[in-house]
């Protein structure tokens, strides 16, 4: 009776045991081949990169897309390694840092005053899908501002916005799409602070 029960017990457990599938963790990187610009009047001036705004979805390491124009669904077996709102604000960072356009380059948690704050606010980074499926595309749309510390002053504000098609329609397609597209949002993001440096 015991070895029936010790079977039974036994084909119960791993009858209902499942194995969880893994989760993938993307993350959000891009080359930093920034060449030094040549703007002058901001090369005595040290800069201070505030934290990104955003919308809470992308606070978090949940990675989701969208269907159609109003659903939105969250990937079950993928997932971002660190939230796109710090990361994208640490990829602005090194550009920033890179492009050597002012005197020194703070990150937002530095203790330390700066002439000028980078605002980011992050209007959207995400992957969208056709209502059939059959077509996927990611838009990386940005909106910048570059403030006088002292008075809170707007001395220039910018909005990027990128659209891309992604060729392999799952998470994976989606996140090299994305980092391609930010890579370009940077580079024109360079080219509007030395511009503004000039």
């Amino acid at each position: 009776m015991r070895y029936i029960l010790l079977v039974f017990s036994l084909v119960v457990f791993l009858g209902c045991s499942r194995v969880a599938p893994s989760v993938t963790e993307y993350k959000i990187v891009t080359d930093i081949n920034t060449k030094t610009l040549n703007a002058k009047s901001c090369r005595d001036k040290s800069l201070k990169v505030a934290q990104a705004f955003s919308s809470s979805s992308l606070m978090s390491q949940q990675m989701n897309y969208t269907k159609g124009l109003t659903k939105q669904y969250r990937y079950s077996q993928a997932e971002w390694s660190e939230s796109p709102n710090l990361a994208i604000s640490a990829e602005f960072l090194k550009h920033i840092q890179k492009a050597d356009i002012f005197k020194s380059v703070l990150s937002s948690k530095s203790r330390s005053k700066s002439d000028m704050i980078l605002e980011i606010n992050i209007e959207d980074f995400m992957q969208y899908f056709s209502e059939d499926e059959s077509r996927s595309y990611v838009n990386v749309a940005l909106t910048l501002s570059l403030l006088d510390r002292k008075n809170s002053q707007v001395l220039a504000t910018k909005n990027f916005r990128l659209t891309s098609d992604v060729e392999v329609l799952n998470a994976d397609g989606g996140v090299q799409m994305l980092n391609k597209t930010l890579q370009k949002t940077l580079q024109q993001s360079m080219g509007w602070l030395d511009g503004v440096c000039k």
